[in-house]
């Protein structure tokens, strides 16, 4: 005999808690909401999951936006790919129904247009797209963080958003096809993030930039219109790179304030050791409309984005300066629902 239950035996105690213990914990992040230590890029099967990487190639001036969500309809799954670049101003999109996004590995696919697994990227649209590129991460989200890019807003339920910034770069190898436009990714430094919830807010403003006069500083920043109903509030957060650190400003533990309006996006945050301004322009070219998918099948919204724009930032840790620098490349981008 080898001690093991026959089909008909019922479970031991142990199996039964493990159990019910991941039942609970599966519907906890349906609801949008993360328990500390969590591993935020696994699917929450939330209505939207949505993920994008950003390609800066500072030496050519260039830069690359790869964007798919993921939407859980209850009786139509489907998913949306957005790739964008700058200078060409080439925007393409497509929707397909049965995308999926796996609940165990950091895997995605939207066939025929999308797959990402093993940090390998591929991307087809028409004709005139392909993009196939392997990710080997360089700078990551500090993995013994209880908490992700929301904060402590991470723990609440049911909020219509969330937010986590997790590569600030990357090893790329590969390609990229655009409209017959060859690009080698290899000297791209590489941004990627996640986010989900209920849709989209109301109203909201975002930016990205690499392109820096030091490799190690990477900054991303997101705002906008979040909670339920009278509950909602206007919430700013940011995050950057430097000196090797990743520095997180998310209320309730810094003050942070941010706006965009006029062609320019302002935020400052405070916390207990560090202080961070930051001010955004337009480069005066036309924003990019980009489409972005409402919870019903196939209907989109869109928002505007400038992919280069110029973002000055300054840091100050315990009052003193540790970097003050600009980039040329920044993304930009408010949008309204």
């Amino acid at each position: 005999m080898n001690g093991r239950p026959g089909p008909g035996a019922p479970r031991p105690p142990a199996d039964r808690t493990a159990s019910v213990a991941a039942l609970l914990r599966d519907h906890w992040r349906r609801t949008g909401a993360d328990l500390p230590g969590g591993d935020p890029l696994l699917s929450h099967q939330a209505p939207m999951e949505g993920y994008l990487w950003r390609f800066t190639d500072p030496a050519r001036g260039r830069v690359l936006l790869v964007a798919c969500g993921v939407n859980h309809h209850r009786r139509h799954p489907w998913g949306t790919v957005v790739v964008a670049a700058h200078p060409s101003g080439l925007v393409r999109s497509a929707s397909v129904d049965g995308a999926r996004a796996s609940t165990t590995a950091y895997e995605v696919s939207a066939p025929p247009i999308f797959r990402l697994g093993a940090n390998r990227l591929r991307v087809r649209i028409g004709e005139d797209v392909d993009i196939n590129c392997a990710l080997d991460p360089v700078r990551t989200w500090p993995p013994r963080r209880l908490l992700h890019g929301s904060g402590v807003f991470s723990l609440v339920p049911g909020l219509n958003h969330y937010w986590h910034p997790h590569l600030f770069d990357a090893k790329a190898e590969g390609t990229a096809r655009l409209a017959g436009d060859t690009w080698d990714l290899s000297t791209c430094r590489v941004y990627a993030e996640k986010s989900w919830g209920r849709g989209f807010p109301r109203s909201w403003w975002w930016g990205q930039a690499h392109g820096f006069d030091r490799p190690d500083v990477c900054v991303a920043f997101a705002g906008g219109l979040l909670g339920r109903g009278p509950a909602t509030v206007k919430v700013s957060g940011l995050v950057l790179t430097v000196d090797d650190h990743v520095l997180s400003l998310v209320p309730p533990v810094a003050l942070v304030r941010g706006s965009a309006r006029d062609g320019v996006w302002r935020l400052s945050g405070r916390s207990a050791r560090h202080q961070v301004d930051l001010t955004g322009e337009t480069d005066g070219s036309p924003a990019l409309p980009l489409p972005i998918p409402l919870l019903q099948p196939h209907r989109f919204g869109h928002s505007l984005q400038h992919m280069a724009g110029n973002l000055r930032v300054r840091v100050r840790r315990d009052g003193r300066e540790v970097y003050a620098g600009s980039s040329v490349l920044a993304g930009l981008e408010t949008g309204e629902l």
